[in-house]
């Protein structure tokens, strides 16, 4: 026809879709929005379809439509072909804009179906999470209702209370179906459940067995496809096998099972408290009353920020660090030593913390302390550093290139600076209380309460580089990345404080006896 050569190619392809009945609904609804404001458009689909209607009637196959035999000259008196196909392509486009308004109609019709389901909880905390309710594709914020439903967290940590009192933190990824406050069905994913007697008997469905508690706080993790696991922090929970039914396995504080999806048997295995989700809460603890009163300049306990991408100052000086996640999708908040920690996963990941700017000292005193755990031991893994290649900071704390011990740098006036380093390799899969003091004559470094090593050091120079990096160093040599962060942290960090002055080895030994006291601390409810 006259438009077919000004016809756009993208509405062509579109146009010939339909008339194959291939359009995709997000097509479908281009379609529409090009036919509605494009009146050449309209015109181009209405004789296309007439064209369409014109073709399948000449060789039959309207349908399947059954048209009975006449003689010419009646079928000439009754039947004009071009109104036929013009009321054809009329049909066509009614059935267009029906299945569009269906389209359109059915997301709000099951919306609304859902709203009507009775409330069994609500989402009471969020740290960067999105949790969709998967049959209506709507998202779930804190302080809304959960019903029963189909879920997907596809980001960050949550915190779900149930109307029973059952409290869990789901880390994503997850799917899971809420049945009632009850039942939940774990298809895929990592929660921690703390069950109060009101909740007992609430039970944690998976693919393999059905976990039901008896008063208890654990965990369970769930990999599609491969099997489950279930970790029992207190109490007591019974395991139900799906491939025997008939057998009942109970397991109490300290234990922990898996079944793989191709066996189907249980085996013990050990329990792995801090590879779980726990509390969004930092419990009040004699640790942090003693740092708060040695007055730091900067205190991280590393609390699950709303935002799930920033470490909170505690010290009440707002000196906020930025979250840098790099190539994890998983939350960067962990199980800590004292509530929750900050949780890096090495240089694959290139997870790292950054406080662009903050005071520097100016009187030669320095101190650090610091909870931290290492998985492994990266070449010069950095807990924090005020450091970059090619520029002059205050301070590198970290681990030793390869050999992985403990070690702080200091730098003088100029390039020159004191290293003071353990003797030992950093251990691994342990909590390790580290600090170090520099009061302007000596610097000494700490492990577990105890000094290690100390040396004379000089005057603390002036840095050129202004950020703190927590978790790496911000400037690095990596050829692979030029310039950028390296020296990743492989574990996790917590309850970190510096201070713009010198604190006392009494200090140090006191906030280690504390911190000892608070092993496996964790309100209910951060991996």
């Amino acid at each position: 026809m006259s438009y077919q050569k000004d016809m756009d190619p993208q509405f062509q392809e579109l146009l010939s879709a339909f008339l194959d009945d291939q359009l995709t609904t997000e097509q479908r609804q281009q379609l529409a929005e090009w036919i509605q404001k494009d009146t050449q458009a309209r015109a181009l689909y209405l004789e296309h379809c007439r064209m369409h209607a014109a073709l399948a009637w000449e060789h039959g196959v309207v349908g399947g439509m059954e048209i009975p035999t006449l003689p010419e000259e009646q079928a000439a008196s009754i039947f004009n072909r071009r109104k036929i196909t013009q009321a054809l392509a009329l049909a066509a486009g009614i059935a267009l804009l029906i299945g569009l308004a269906w389209e359109a109609v059915l997301p709000a019709m099951r919306h609304r179906e859902w709203m009507t389901r009775p409330a069994l909880g609500e989402m009471k905390r969020s740290s960067g999470g999105e949790l969709v309710v998967r049959e209506v594709d709507s998202t779930i914020a804190v302080g809304d209702a959960l019903r029963r439903g189909n879920y997907e967290l596809r980001s960050g940590l949550i915190n779900l209370q149930l109307d029973n009192g059952v409290e869990l933190v789901v880390e994503a990824p997850a799917q899971f179906q809420l049945d009632s406050a009850l039942l939940l069905v774990l298809q895929d994913g990592r929660l921690s459940a703390t069950v109060p007697p009101s909740g007992e008997g609430f039970t944690v469905q998976t693919p393999e067995a059905d976990v039901i508690d008896l008063g208890t706080e654990f965990g369970v993790d769930v990999t599609a496809g491969l099997g489950s696991e279930v970790h029992v922090f207190s109490g007591e929970v019974e395991v139900k096998s799906r491939s025997d039914i008939n057998e009942t396995l109970r397991l109490f504080t300290d234990q922990a099972m898996r079944i793989d999806e191709s066996v189907g048997q249980p085996a013990g295995i050990s329990v792995e408290k801090d590879e779980f989700p726990g509390s969004f809460d930092e419990p009040p603890t004699s640790y942090a009353e003693l740092v708060q009163s040695l007055k730091p300049l900067i205190y991280y306990r590393m609390p699950p920020s709303d935002d799930g991408l920033t470490l909170i100052d505690q010290s009440g000086h707002g000196l906020d660090a930025r979250i840098e996640p790099g190539e994890t999708h998983r939350s960067v908040f962990g199980r800590g030593k004292v509530g929750s920690a900050f949780r890096t996963r090495g240089p694959k990941a290139r997870t790292y913390a950054i406080l662009p700017d903050y005071p520097k000292t100016t009187n030669n005193q320095l101190s650090l302390v610091a909870w931290v755990r290492a998985d492994s031991r990266p070449r010069w893994a950095s807990i924090a550093k005020n450091w970059g290649e090619g520029k002059i900071g205050q301070f590198h704390f970290g681990l030793v290139d390869f050999s992985g011990e403990l070690e702080i740098v200091l730098r003088g006036p100029k390039r020159g600076g004191k290293r003071v380093r353990d003797t030992v390799p950093f251990p691994l899969d342990s909590w390790q209380h580290v600090a170090f003091v520099a009061d302007g004559e000596t610097l000494r470094l700490y492990r577990n309460g105890v000094e290690v090593s100390s040396a004379p050091h000089k005057p603390i120079g002036q840095p050129n580089i202004q950020g703190l990096g927590i978790g790496a160093k911000l400037i690095g040599n990596n050829p692979k990345w030029p310039g950028q962060p390296s020296d990743f942290w492989h574990g996790r960090i917590d309850e970190l404080a510096l201070f713009n002055h010198a604190i006392t080895s009494e200090d140090i030994r006191r906030l280690y006896e504390a911190g000892q006291g608070n092993e496996g601390l964790m309100a209910k409810g951060s991996d």
